[in-house]
């Protein structure tokens, strides 16, 4: 009897032993929280520019799109020689594709307002100039759906710019129009329903959660609106993130959030990044605070954002990186552990320019989703693991990728700040 106390006095005087020695490293290791730097008002010189149409191109509008009820201007064409301000050599050997809307499926020319469909029936305007696109502008719905075909749909954000010229919706920030028409096909979700992981833990996952205790599942509702409006804020600088991670996950198996994650999930390419951004986050006029940033520009860089007001749910914007090899384009993104161990998630030939709707929401994706999944979640993706389990550097396709010394992790690539005041 005594021996067998003796055996379970060692065994546990051993975990605690155990258990002091990693808080100990664990403590040696992780850079200290930082301050947060002030607040200031931003001036606006990163934000996309908007366009005033020379006198030239107004008067062209006048006179070569004259409407009797409002549209909006779509036509590629068109639009970039309005950017030009080349209206003067305008010429046009082809119909003028407008848009044409429909709310509770009846179909009018309109655009974003209320007008009796009796006024299309009644119309005698010759439309033989102009291909007409119809859209949808659902009251539940952050975007406007365009029929491009019985079998392809295209969806922009509702808030761009424009101005009205002559019955004539002209969007005002052409480049930044364009770009999300051309990022705008819209993709399906599987909407699959799961069968939710058992949140029983074995004594390995019950020794982490006690020592690094794991943070409280995010309200779906209030944080797929806190990505939409981060989203809003990242376009004003002509950044399109894309979802990544868990959020990509989510939106894909189950259309939704996935209830037990504990942040949002997003990427940019590297390339598509503004420093300006980054300053804006700093400032009064954004809707966001750093909570924590990653890596360098050029390398890992990753920043963790929470919203002023409302619930903190996390935010992590990623950079995806490009790399070349074998003559193929290989895309991915960093991670980074407090000792500074980089890893990088591979994504081959990555493609994120289609449309999702996420509750309501526009978000842009792959186009092809399931490869992208499956890459990085292995073939039973499909399954539902439960986030306490999951180990963030043990995914598919996560390798090691060097490491950052100590000296920097300290001074630049390891920056967590304590935010207790977003004044």
């Amino acid at each position: 009897m005594l021996h067998s106390f003796r055996r379970v006095s060692v065994y546990f005087g051993l975990c605690f032993l155990l258990i002091l020695s990693f808080v100990s490293w664990k403590n040696s290791w992780t850079p200290e929280l930082k301050q947060l730097r002030p607040l200031t008002y931003y001036s606006g010189n990163g934000f996309v520019r908007t366009m005033i149409l020379s006198d030239k191109c107004e008067k062209w509008i006048q006179y070569s799109i004259q409407l009797p009820i409002p549209a909006l201007l779509v036509d590629q064409n068109i639009l970039q020689q309005l950017q030009l301000n080349i209206c003067n050599k305008m010429r046009l050997n082809r119909k003028i594709k407008v848009s044409t809307c429909v709310i509770k499926d009846y179909p009018i020319l309109l655009v974003q307002i209320a007008v009796d469909a009796e006024n299309f029936g009644s119309s005698k305007f010759d439309f033989e100039n102009f291909e007409l696109l119809r859209f949808y502008n659902h009251t539940d719905k952050d975007y406007l759906v365009f029929e491009v075909s019985s079998e392809n749909k295209i969806i922009i954000p509702k808030n761009f710019s424009y101005k009205i010229n002559n019955n004539l919706k002209v969007p005002t920030q052409i480049s930044l129009f364009l770009d999300l028409w051309n990022r705008g096909n819209f993709v399906n979700c599987r909407n699959m329903t799961m069968r939710r992981d058992s949140t029983k833990k074995g004594i390995y996952t019950m020794l982490r959660n006690v020592l690094l205790p794991p943070r409280k599942p995010i309200p779906v509702l209030e944080s797929v609106r806190t990505l939409a409006q981060l989203r809003d804020e990242m376009l004003k600088f002509g950044i399109f993130p894309f979802l990544n991670g868990g959020t990509f996950l989510g939106w894909y198996r189950e259309c939704s959030v996935i209830p037990h994650t504990t942040d949002m999930d997003i990427a940019v390419f590297a390339e598509n990044w503004n420093l300006q951004f980054s300053e804006f986050m700093w400032t009064h006029n954004s809707s966001f605070r750093v909570k924590r940033q990653l890596g360098l520009v050029n390398d890992s860089y990753e920043l963790t954002l929470v919203p002023k007001t409302g619930f903190e749910t996390p935010v992590d914007v990623f950079l995806m990186y490009k790399e070349i090899e074998n003559g193929k384009e290989n895309r991915w993104v960093g991670g980074l552990t407090t000792t500074g161990i980089k890893y990088k998630y591979m994504y081959p030939e990555y493609d994120p320019w289609c449309a999702a709707d996420l509750m309501g929401h526009l978000f842009w994706v792959s186009c092809t989703p399931e490869d992208k999944i499956q890459k990085e979640y292995g073939n039973t993706w499909y399954l539902d693991e439960n986030s306490s389990k999951y180990i963030w550097n043990a995914a598919q396709n996560a390798v090691e990728n060097g490491r950052f010394s100590r000296e920097q992790m300290k001074t630049e690539t390891y920056n967590e700040y304590k935010i207790n005041d977003f004044s």
